[in-house]
């Protein structure tokens, strides 16, 4: 099999290169990795002639071609370094992931702190009706009175539960106050849990959204919601009943693609 670069292939098919990418998109052809270098990504041959002959176009000659083939003059690169770009794509979704927390638990603090107290104005002296015949000094003003603050018990701030799939491959469910919970999930008691709820955070496979429980909805549909750059999205979800895993990652996808 022979690499053609995605560059080569363009100038080869007279085209640009989001022409190529849709066009490999509708024949349904992935775009290879370099034998010696991953950074570096094109087509084989074969794909090429098929692309050709697909949208009826006739391939520049490839005698300019780079020599992309020739393994003595690429070294190859170490197996971490190459799992690099996969390490750093998982650690911005976490990034993202603890972002949306801290802005969730911020807002749920300031959601909760107590309005300051508004101090009492100061008394004015009284005037006097008749002015003295001589100058006198000022009478002492009176001190404000003290104004009363009224304390507010402090209010603890609302943690909602968590389902999260962890590293084992395995979903768990997290109470804030009892810790793990043994669920399995799609089970009867699973489903006993989910309708006692008003709310729960998911982080599954392919993203994470805040479930809400809409009580005033017919059979208490559950909906997902998510504030991504400065814009809030939400798809509704099945009933207590039906709110199965497959339905929450199916859900926490479709949100996900807003952000790419």
């Amino acid at each position: 099999m022979t690499f053609v670069s995605l560059a080569d292939a363009c100038r080869r098919l007279g085209i640009d290169a989001k022409t190529l990418h849709r066009w490999l998109a509708d024949a349904q052809l992935a775009r290879l990795r370099h034998p010696h270098d991953g950074r570096k990504k094109g087509v084989s041959d074969d794909h090429l002639q098929m692309l050709a002959r697909l949208h009826q176009r006739s391939l520049a000659s490839s005698q300019q071609e780079e020599p992309a083939q020739l393994p003595c003059q690429i070294p190859a690169l170490p197996a971490d370094l190459l799992k690099l770009p996969e390490q750093l794509s998982a650690l911005q979704a976490h990034l993202v992931t603890l972002q949306q927390q801290v802005a969730d638990l911020t807002r749920l603090v300031r959601q909760h702190e107590p309005a300051p107290a508004i101090p009492a104005a100061p008394t004015k002296p009284t005037s006097t009706t008749k002015r003295p015949p001589k100058p006198t000094p000022p009478a002492p003003r009176s001190r404000p009175a003290a104004s009363a603050t009224v304390k507010t018990p402090h209010q603890q701030t609302h943690v909602i539960p968590h389902v999260e799939y962890d590293r084992e491959g395995r979903y768990v469910v997290i109470c804030p106050k009892k810790g793990l919970l043994p669920l399995e999930p799609d089970t009867e008691e699973w489903f006993a849990w989910v309708a006692e709820q008003d709310s729960f955070r998911f982080v599954g496979q392919g993203g994470y959204f805040t479930a809400h429980h809409e009580w005033r909805v017919k059979k208490g549909a559950w909906r997902a919601h998510r504030h991504i750059r400065n814009h809030s999205y939400t798809l509704r979800l099945a009933p207590a009943p039906q709110l199965t895993i497959a339905v929450l990652e199916q859900a926490a996808q479709a949100l996900q693609a807003h952000l790419t």
